[in-house]
């Protein structure tokens, strides 16, 4: 069967679901791994799979610690044991179960939203990855010091497990809108699909110590320092929508593609117009999924 649902126990023994997608026939050529984004699942890439293993390539969506299936473990918005540490640990039990399974594939991560934060983060830690792509990313922005200081401050008087909206405001942009979700896509259906997925949305918050956690990642992440030490020439693939309230209209994509550029970071970069945060999700989709799959094709052929 070409797609497996089951759990490993990371480092620190905490239970993590995941999903995998093989290709029908045939040895896979790759390995994709797949980090999702805030208040969604890895269920809800099933259609990026299934173009991905129509071109032979496996996939692994893990469901982060504190969302999905894995929250039943760690609490809703939760980290669990580690922080965030943790957090980029169970990403790398996922990776080495694929590589144990599949031993000298190449392996590229795929991050949405905040698994693109993830990412960020993610392949200054381990330098054995083929590439990597941030979809629909955000990136350290004057305005993240003064954020982060605030959520400190609200962890730090002892709230730090209590809920807190992180997506709110993203749809300001687009009123009146016809819900909450309108900045995530405009395909209205896909939007339906999200706000009645039970594990999506307001029901799925993070806590305010993710919050602050996941800032202070990003902001980390972000230094000229920390870009220098992703590997000279690693291939990485940009894409945004120029109407994604997340990256600001795309200018963050476009300050972190010159960073990477300037660390000597081998980067294409697509920005589509008019599209909103979810491209996978979006009218253009079928572009979108086009662009990528051919990355990665000619990422793996000339290996």
């Amino acid at each position: 069967m070409p797609l497996l649902e089951t759990t490993l126990n990371d480092e620190q023994d905490v239970e993590i679901f995941y999903r995998r997608w093989l290709p029908e026939t045939g040895d896979p050529r790759s390995v994709v791994l797949v980090l999702h984004g805030m208040s969604e699942h890895s269920g809800r890439y099933a259609r990026f799979a299934e173009a991905l293993i129509a071109e032979g390539h496996a996939v692994y969506a893990l469901d982060h610690r504190g969302f999905g299936r894995t929250s039943a473990v760690t609490g809703m918005g939760k980290t669990g044991p580690g922080g965030f540490d943790g957090v980029l640990g169970a990403i790398r039990s996922v990776q080495e179960t694929a590589s144990a399974e599949f031993p000298g594939l190449p392996v590229i991560v795929f991050g949405h939203s905040m698994g693109s934060m993830f990412t960020q983060a993610y392949v200054q830690r381990h330098h054995d990855l083929a590439g990597f792509i941030l979809s629909g990313s955000a990136a350290p922005a004057p305005e993240l010091a003064e954020l982060l200081t605030g959520i400190e401050a609200i962890v730090e008087a002892g709230a730090g497990d209590d809920p807190i909206d992180a997506l709110g405001s993203f749809n300001e942009a687009f009123a009146p809108a016809r819900t909450d979700y309108d900045w995530l896509s405009r395909d209205a259906d896909e939007v339906d699909k999200y706000i009645a997925d039970p594990m999506c949305g307001e029901g799925n918050p993070v806590t305010a110590a993710f919050l602050a956690g996941m800032l202070g990642l990003l902001r980390d992440a972000g230094t000229s320092e920390a870009v220098a030490s992703i590997p000279d020439g690693t291939p990485a693939l940009l894409v945004t929508g120029e109407a994604d309230p997340v990256s600001n209209g795309g200018e963050a994509v476009r300050t972190l593609e010159g960073m990477y550029r300037d660390a000597g970071v081998d980067v294409t970069a697509h920005y589509y117009p008019e599209a909103r945060h979810e491209l996978l999700n979006e009218v253009n989709r079928d572009e979108v999924t086009a662009d990528i799959v051919q990355w990665i094709d000619e990422l793996v052929n000339a290996r």
